[in-house]
């Protein structure tokens, strides 16, 4: 599967340096909340981390803290170059990727996070791949973490009045968006505006495809960043519980999906 059409702008800024937090101390202050909320829920070895999306590091910094063993997926080669100069990048390995691929073996990571990411990705398919990817790359009870907004949280009510003007400027930011990737496609990165995909979940529909993935202990926590942040937390059946339940990864391939994520 090819990446998303959004993969495009943050190319773009990547080489323009728009969009990624450089803020190292909010990264540690962000970790240790999501850390003792991951303690809390059940997360035990610290050994292999895997982050989709690490942006200029903010996070990852903070991550390689804790773990033995960072894995720091990125699509921008400049985010990548940044990620190098982090004080903590000695134990991490960054990957460029250009398809919804995390490159490793089965089973080998404790924790897989993703953190201001997955909204801004237009295609729905290649979200769950990644979702599905997460899933084979984690050894049997090991966690997942992914940062998603959701009605509730991010200062949304969820209002008749709010959704129609959220409706209508998803419109006009359509038409918007394939403009500039147009433009992008056709080397203009240095464009006067800034636009990027937002989108927002149902936590519903996302329950149910993590669990038909094979994901268990699916929980939705809303932590206190402005306007409140919406997370969710999912980990994979220790092997005991799988082999009672006669499952296994190979048994949960991705289904075809549409753009259903979406509130």
């Amino acid at each position: 599967m090819k990446g998303s059409r959004s993969d495009i702008e943050w190319l773009a800024y990547g080489e323009v340096d728009y969009g990624a937090s450089h803020d190292l101390s909010a990264g540690l202050k962000e970790w240790s909340l999501l850390r003792s909320h991951l303690r809390q829920y059940g997360l035990g070895t610290l050994s292999t981390c895997v982050e989709v999306g690490c942006g200029a590091g903010r996070l990852t910094n903070a991550l390689a803290q804790d773990f033995a063993t960072v894995h720091a997926l990125d699509v921008s080669p400049h985010r990548i170059a940044q990620g190098k100069e982090l004080p903590n990048s000695g134990n991490v390995i960054f990957h460029l990727v250009r398809e919804p691929i995390i490159p490793l073996a089965d089973g080998m990571c404790d924790l897989c996070i993703s953190t201001h990411v997955v909204q801004h990705i237009a295609k729905a398919e290649v979200i769950e791949a990644y979702l599905h990817e997460m899933y084979r790359v984690l050894g049997p009870g090991g966690c997942i973490l992914i940062h998603v907004p959701v009605i509730g949280a991010h200062g949304m009510t969820g209002s008749l009045r709010e959704v129609a003007r959220r409706r209508g400027k998803e419109f006009v930011k359509g038409i918007v968006l394939a403009i500039t990737r147009q433009l992008m496609r056709a080397g203009y990165h240095r464009l006067p505006w800034k636009i990027d995909q937002y989108r927002v979940f149902s936590f519903v529909e996302l329950d149910a495809l993590l669990r038909r993935l094979g994901f268990v202990g699916v929980e939705l926590r809303i932590l206190p960043w402005a306007g409140g942040h919406a997370y969710v937390f999912a980990k994979k059946q220790p092997r005991s519980q799988r082999d009672q339940m006669g499952t296994s990864s190979e048994e949960h391939a991705p289904c075809s999906s549409s753009d259903s994520l979406g509130e």
